[in-house]
């Protein structure tokens, strides 16, 4: 039986990406968290999409997360990040660590400035 799931090895076209710093180990990581858009399988009868998922230093490969349609594989996919999210409660970076122009500031989980 072959195997029918796709073979991603990036996010070529994030929807979503971000930077999060969490302890593992003892030591501060800086992961960047990308989801990409949902994509049909080519040829499935059962309407079957997915949405490549990258988190570095959690999955050494880009994740394909699927579902039925694009928007129930987009929820998919969120939960996949967010069940990280609540694994390593991270402190999510503003500004810098996202090459963009924003204040310095971190932002907790709850999503004040600390």
């Amino acid at each position: 039986m072959s195997d029918w799931r796709p073979r991603v090895d990036r996010v070529d076209d994030p929807l979503v990406e971000d930077h999060w710093a969490y302890q593992k180990d003892g030591l501060e990581v800086v992961s960047r968290v990308m989801v990409g858009r949902p994509h049909p399988i080519p040829n499935d009868s059962q309407k079957t999409w997915y949405c490549p998922v990258s988190i570095e230093h959690h999955e050494p490969e880009v994740r394909c997360v699927f579902g039925v349609g694009p928007v129930d594989t987009l929820m998919n996919a969120m939960q996949y990040v967010r069940n990280f999210f609540n694994e390593v409660r991270p402190s999510v970076r503003a500004g810098r660590d996202r090459g963009q122009n924003g204040p310095e500031t971190e932002t907790n989980a709850e999503g004040t400035s600390s």
